[in-house]
């Protein structure tokens, strides 16, 4: 493997996917989302190639949305009112969407993870 990932690159396109302002507590996901990055690359990959910032980014939006969406999964009542339903789960799936897309984008330089049958 040559290259690295770009950490610095993936926290600001992470920042702009998620529309939010620099933050220590967001650097957790962006961790893991490198490392689930390295951990799909070949071998001989070039980690340096930009579209794995992308797909690093776009799995720490992924994360961050599915986070947001089980919080708002429960919702306090107060004197008795019935709190209107929130469903977050189509930003998960768009956030879903985008991931895939970047993964793509690099899936020359990712493991192959189909599933092939030989005939016999």
């Amino acid at each position: 493997m040559t290259g690295e990932i770009q950490k610095a690159y993936v926290r600001r396109l992470f920042l702009m996917f998620a529309c939010r302002a620099a933050t220590e507590e967001l650097e957790p996901l962006i961790d893991a989302a490198v490392r689930e990055v390295y951990d799909e690359l070949k071998p001989d990959a070039d980690a340096g190639d930009p579209r794995l910032c992308y797909y690093a980014a776009a799995l720490a939006g992924l994360h961050y949305r599915r986070m947001v969406a089980a919080q708002g999964a429960v919702s306090p009542t107060y004197a008795g009112a019935v709190p209107a339903n929130r469903d977050d789960r189509g930003s998960c799936y768009v956030s879903e969407r985008i991931a895939e897309r970047f993964r793509n984008d690099c899936a020359d330089l990712l493991k192959d993870d189909a599933l092939l049958f030989w005939p016999v």
